[in-house]
Parts: C-alpha cells; sequence; structure tokens
C-alpha cells in the first residue's frame, strides 16, 4: 500500500489528497507537521533528503514530488487521468 507523509496545510499535499481520491488509490496517512518543521526531523529526512513535503512510499520506491505521485499512482490505478500515449503524456507534463 501507498504511504504518503504530508501535512494537508501545504497546498502540494493537499493536491495528493485530492487527487489520490479522485484517483480511488488507497494509501496509509502520515502526518508530518509542518510548522513544527516534523519535515526537517533526521527521520523524515531519511525519507525525503530534501525536507520537503509530500513525500511518499511503496516498497522501495521513494518519491518526493507531488506530480511524481500522482503519476505514479494514477498508473497503479490504470486511470485515464493519466494516459498511456507518450505525447499525450508529454503535453501534460
Amino acid at each position: 500500500m501507498l504511504q504518503v507523509y504530508l501535512d494537508p496545510c501545504t497546498v502540494n499535499s493537499r493536491k495528493v489528497l485530492a487527487g489520490l481520491a479522485l484517483l480511488g488509490t488507497e494509501y496509509k496517512y502520515h502526518f508530518i507537521d509542518y510548522f513544527a518543521g516534523q519535515q526537517k526531523s533526521e527521520d523524515f529526512k531519511k525519507i525525503n533528503p530534501s525536507a520537503t513535503l509530500p513525500a511518499a512510499i511503496d516498497d522501495d520506491l521513494t518519491l518526493t514530488e507531488s506530480n511524481a505521485i500522482l503519476q505514479y499512482a494514477a498508473d497503479l490505478e490504470g486511470s485515464s487521468a493519466y494516459p498511456n500515449d507518450l505525447k499525450k503524456r508529454a503535453d501534460i507534463n
């Protein structure tokens, strides 16, 4: 199951939450308190050395950009929200 690390107070975290809901992707939510600076903790930096939110882990894959998380989730779900056609993907990206 996809593990997501985020704080909904950040716009990119909200984007990921909304996108995962739209896609119907199952995930486990890990709250990282942005205002307390939890993303700068040594434990979180093991997940994302850049100390930014959001981040996601699926088995041995770690993603640290909201767009990459959503594109990966769309592929997991086989969603038409992110097309398989490479030219269409290039236009979206």
